[in-house]
């Protein structure tokens, strides 16, 4: 089952949101995600709540939120998803790196798996983003 699927886009943006910062090592809170999102705090619960029911996250102390196994995965698909497209609609549509970026954000969550892999094969399975971060590889080289 693909729960990036039954991700509505706010919950996505937040689970890139938290991807980014666990992935820089950064803390996964809810006043760090409040001033990412610019939002209030009692906005950022709203979603890690309905984040925490599909099972995508925990929250074991007060403020500390940590990804599940299936959050875990399902964040580094959308991330994945994202920096293929973002690098697709660059180079190959000729897109504004901005405009690239927010047009992907759109729709990580939601394109297939056989439309990525086939993107990540026509850019010869990049290795850094259009921001320079890393895009791991995870599923489209295994299909």
């Amino acid at each position: 089952m693909d729960v990036t699927k039954d991700l509505n886009p706010v919950e996505s943006r937040y689970m890139t949101g938290l991807y980014r910062l666990w992935e820089s090592k950064g803390r996964l809170s809810t006043g760090v995600l409040a001033s990412i999102f610019s939002v209030r705090p009692a906005s950022v619960v709203d979603v890690l709540d309905r984040l925490e029911e599909k099972g995508l996250i925990e929250r074991p102390r007060w403020g500390r939120i940590a990804f599940t196994r299936k959050g875990l995965a399902t964040a580094t698909k959308i991330i994945h998803n994202h920096r293929v497209l973002e690098l697709y609609f660059r180079d190959r549509l000729g897109i504004p790196v901005s405009e690239a970026c927010r047009q992907a954000g759109r729709i990580d969550h939601l394109v297939g798996d056989l439309v990525v892999r086939k993107m990540c094969e026509k850019l010869r399975y990049p290795e850094r983003c259009i921001h320079g971060n890393e895009v791991r590889h995870t599923v489209c080289r295994r299909g």
